[in-house]
């Protein structure tokens, strides 16, 4: 492999862990719990638990119910917007 693409997989890697941070962001504020959010995007408690912790991010699907809950909009726009 070529170092070009070392750095691109290193850039991807790096967005990853930044977006699971963001997304650690928002959950933390706009949820009282790990239980709260697993309940309002059904999903497994461990996995919100996980996003609590900052340790993964969620699937496409996640975000995008985000988006289109209008109690959720304008924060996940703050946050994924950079706002």
């Amino acid at each position: 492999m070529s170092c070009r693409k070392f750095s691109a997989k290193a850039d991807v890697l790096t967005y990853r862990q930044h977006f699971a941070h963001m997304w650690r962001d928002f959950i933390t504020s706009n949820f009282d719990s790990p239980a709260h959010a697993a309940l309002v995007f059904r999903v497994d408690p461990s996995t919100a638990e996980n996003w609590f912790a900052g340790t993964n991010a969620p699937q496409g699907w996640v975000v995008g119910r985000a988006l289109s809950d209008p109690d959720l909009r304008d924060a996940a726009i703050a946050i994924f917007g950079g706002n």
